[in-house]
């Protein structure tokens, strides 16, 4: 898959689409370290010689600072753990800072369509859902995490998805940025978690979305 990046940290990897990174990253043959809470969530590669699984919080800095070390870049599905929203917030902190202390060259990261710079193009049913079910803290913490990656001096991607989903039969999603980005009525369509994942990966290559925000929505 790539020639200059051989060794991702990948962080979220208990996630749903996490998990998708994962084993894709695995499958290209890249050398993966997973830093987890829950390290028996990853089990069905423990014996993976090419996976290191460590047991570790991203919102504490000494554990974010030993799983950069002999990686060279970062690939972040991190979300919200129920309310708590250390991850996102605390979580992004650390991962800059452990980025400015180490080899890591890039570091992609997962968001949400609606959250920061694509909150204007949203729907007002998909701003309502938000409120409803209790995700606006939530929505706040990941344009917070836009606005720390940006204020820093790293090299970041910053992936905001619309609707995920596990189907196969969801739709594939297509690269947008914010300066053409169109008004979406209604929800997003979903998008196949794998092809998020997918993409994400593919930005280990790539220079185009350097230091830029790229937002997945689903093919029309």
């Amino acid at each position: 898959m790539t020639t200059t990046i051989k060794s991702i940290l990948v962080l979220g990897g208990t996630g749903r689409t996490g998990q998708y990174i994962i084993e894709q990253a695995l499958k290209h043959g890249l050398r993966v370290t997973a830093l987890a809470r829950n390290p028996d969530k990853l089990n069905k590669w423990a014996d993976n010689a090419n996976l290191e699984i460590l047991k570790g919080d991203v919102s504490h800095f000494p554990d974010v600072y030993n799983a950069v070390q002999g990686n060279d870049a970062i690939v972040s599905a991190l979300g919200r753990d129920g309310r708590n929203l250390d991850a996102i917030t605390k979580g992004t902190e650390n991962i800059i800072a452990a980025v400015q202390k180490s080899e890591i060259k890039k570091t992609i990261c997962l968001s949400s369509f609606g959250a920061g710079s694509t909150h204007p193009y949203s729907d007002w049913i998909l701003k309502l859902i938000v409120h409803l079910s209790g995700l606006s803290s939530a929505f706040q913490a990941k344009a917070h995490q836009e606005l720390l990656l940006y204020k820093s001096k790293i090299n970041f991607t910053l992936v905001m998805a619309g609707t995920l989903a596990d189907q196969t039969h969801a739709n594939g999603c297509f690269a947008y940025s914010t300066n053409n980005l169109p008004r979406i009525n209604g929800l997003p369509d979903k998008i196949e978690r794998v092809a998020v994942a997918k993409f994400m990966l593919e930005q280990l290559d790539s220079t185009h979305w350097v230091r830029n925000t790229v937002c997945l929505l689903a093919e029309r």
